[in-house]
């Protein structure tokens, strides 16, 4: 009685997950971009070595929905159909996916987390492609590409986790159940209390995993914890949950297609692998996932183009999802991790292909989804001439010159060759007092400080370090990288932009070093790029290839379609919901439907604005052209599904 008890009121402060009810499509259909299915289904599994999910693969495999019933299961987590609601696509049995999991699920067999337990385990993580995989729903088809931006809710299968463990062990039927499935003929009574004390174990780690990463925003919650915290640990934590829950307003909650990466993964490494509380911030930056085709191929990359080399690029983020690592100066392991850079090198060379895109003049690896007519409707010959105009007066002086024509390959925005004769496409950065974008994202590496004491940090990266905006708000780059080696060491208050790139840095070299990686092979898997760093109050421009297929838009995802985008601020929505599959393909974007699930996107709140790009007849901060007409703005749509030369006479 007394857990029933409890866990009525555990799901009263906590509240049942609110996730949408999606209909499905048996008519599906992937985009051709050059990958084989081989390839593609490789890349949706491929581990880079994550444990994104604090259980063991087959607690996972076991766990129930949220939400009590009286007599018999809701059905089971891992259902496809039940993570299709959180925007995972269904996966197959593969065999690169052999527990038949969504995309973007991989699971690692006999692995050990030394932080965690030594022995082994089946780890469960994500993979890249759990959050750069789009979809959309056409007239009843359901589209899906690789390296778009994932309609995915990964905040919220936190939370579906995390109540799904505390019904678990709280409710008697569940829990049986539970063990059932866990323990098949081994179900005896004493093998159970040894699961519910490991089930027990997870929770007290998990929960304040909660506490950890809220506390630094709950005002006063540290000396607002009972005194019995130690008498009964797992308890006290279970009523600080209402105080959680009703103060994350302070940070901005991400929903579907977005995340506070940066801040993630620094909460992450600085965080939770350190155990330092001081360095945990809190999460009010949040991005739209990038889409990835052509990127590899960029000088720099991120949002705020701050990091040079793929390799360290590709390292952090898989540490942002879980990814065990060593940092304890006095460890003889230290800066030992679960990262496989090798996997990473894989997908990094499938995204890029291993031909250089100036041999031909075409980019080779990952190509942009094209738009089909016979799904999305034929193109609009004049108006898509008349776009290619609109296009060249006020888009290609950031966003580049079509990928077709002679002006893009040309050495204005290519660097010079290096001695292995690669080049690699310099873009453009733009000052955010000029564009007027939501700034958070960029102020994080400019004003985050991390506490590295005790790391052992003693690592060379290289800084570019120089005045980006002396002449002009939209800088091109001078085409000789400049970066000069410096040496991070540990401190109390440390620039989080270099820790956090030493840090990886430390963590590569360690693997390099343990799998015995000769230089030359060690240089090519890092893309022949120094770890180069900065960190301008700036974000890229990109070229628009595909950019029909990444909606929401602006790093932050808070436009909702590329109409609002091409529209003067007060027409663009301060609020709408994300969650829906179904496309507009008049306006570009996903259709802003309210439904129950999805989650409302509020430009008022920190991280969220929707200022700035602003095509107005107006003047001040962020107007970057001249106002169109509504039949102007269609015709820049029309031409933004398919970017190319066109002929200027039609």
């Amino acid at each position: 009685m007394k857990k029933i008890i409890l866990a009525a009121f555990v799901i009263s402060v906590a509240g049942c997950a609110q996730i949408p009810t999606l209909p499905t499509s048996n008519n599906i259909t992937w985009l051709d971009q050059g990958w084989t299915e081989q390839e593609r289904q490789k890349f949706h599994h491929h581990s880079q070595g994550t444990m994104t999910l604090p259980i063991p693969y087959e607690w996972f495999a076991a766990l129930e929905q949220p939400g009590f019933t009286l007599f018999e299961s809701k059905g089971l987590i891992i259902e496809n159909g039940y993570l299709a609601r959180l925007g995972f696509i269904t996966g197959e049995v593969t065999p690169y996916n052999q527990a038949g999991l969504p995309v973007g699920f991989s699971v690692d067999y006999n692995v050990t987390n030394p932080a965690i337990s030594k022995t082994t385990f089946n780890a469960i993580g994500l993979t890249c492609a759990a959050c750069h995989t789009g979809q959309m729903r056409v007239n009843g088809t359901s589209v899906r590409y690789d390296g778009g931006p994932a309609m995915t809710n990964l905040s919220e299968l936190t939370s579906v986790l995390s109540i799904a463990l505390i019904e678990t062990y709280v409710d008697d039927s569940k829990f049986k159940r539970f063990s059932q499935r866990i323990l098949g003929i081994t179900n005896t009574e004493n093998n159970q209390k040894n699961l519910r004390k490991s089930l027990k174990h997870t929770l007290e780690n998990q929960l304040q995993g909660i506490v950890r990463l809220e506390e630094l925003h709950l005002a006063g919650l540290r000396g607002e914890i009972r005194k019995d915290i130690k008498e009964n640990p797992f308890r006290s934590r279970i009523k600080t949950i209402k105080d959680i829950i009703q103060d994350r307003k302070k940070a901005t909650t991400e929903g579907f297609t977005r995340l506070d990466a940066l801040n993630r993964i620094g909460n992450a490494v600085f965080g939770t692998a350190t155990g330092n509380l001081k360095n945990i911030a809190i999460t009010d930056a949040p991005v739209n996932y990038p889409h990835l085709w052509n990127t590899s191929w960029f000088l720099w990359v991120q949002y705020d183009a701050s990091i040079m080399g793929p390799m360290i690029r590709n390292s952090g983020e898989a540490l942002g999802v879980a990814a065990y690592v060593k940092l304890d100066q006095n460890a003889p392991d230290n800066f030992n991790s679960s990262v496989k850079l090798d996997n990473l090198f894989w997908m990094e060379s499938l995204l890029g292909g291993t031909i250089p895109p100036t041999r031909d003049k075409k980019f080779y690896g990952l190509q942009p989804p094209q738009w089909r007519a016979d799904i999305f409707g034929k193109i609009d010959g004049k108006k898509h001439a008349q776009g290619a105009k609109l296009y060249a007066e006020l888009c290609q002086a950031c966003h580049l010159p079509p990928m077709d024509s002679e002006q893009f390959w040309s050495d204005a925005y290519w660097t010079k060759p290096d001695e292995r004769n690669l080049s690699y496409l310099d873009l453009p950065i733009v000052d955010i007092n000029y564009i007027g974008t939501d700034p958070q994202e960029a102020l994080v590496l400019i004003n985050r400080k991390v506490d590295t004491t005790n790391i052992g940090l003693n690592t060379t990266v290289y800084l570019e370090n120089k005045e980006w905006f002396t002449k002009s708000p939209v800088y091109f780059g001078s085409k000789n990288t400049d970066c000069k080696p410096v040496t991070v060491v540990d401190g109390k208050a440390e620039l989080f932009s270099l820790s956090l790139g030493a840090t990886v840095q430390s963590v590569n070299n360690h693997w390099y070093k343990t799998h015995n990686t000769p230089k030359s092979q060690q240089n090519k898997m890092n893309g022949y790029r120094k770890n180069c760093l900065r960190a301008p109050f700036a974000y890229k421009a990109r070229p628009l290839n595909g950019i029909w297929a990444t909606a929401p838009f602006l790093h932050n995802g808070s436009v909702p379609n590329i109409y609002t985008l091409l529209s003067p601020v007060q027409e663009r929505p301060n609020k709408f919901y994300l969650g829906s599959l179904d496309y507009d393909t008049k306006k570009m974007g996903y259709k802003m439907i309210k439904a129950k699930g999805f989650f409302e996107l509020d430009t008022a709140i920190t991280g969220n604005s929707n200022k700035g790009h602003e095509f107005s007849d107006t003047s001040g901060k962020g107007v970057i052209g001249r106002g169109l007409s509504e039949e102007e703005r269609y015709q820049l749509i029309e031409y933004l599904k398919d970017i190319r030369v066109v002929d200027n006479n039609v």
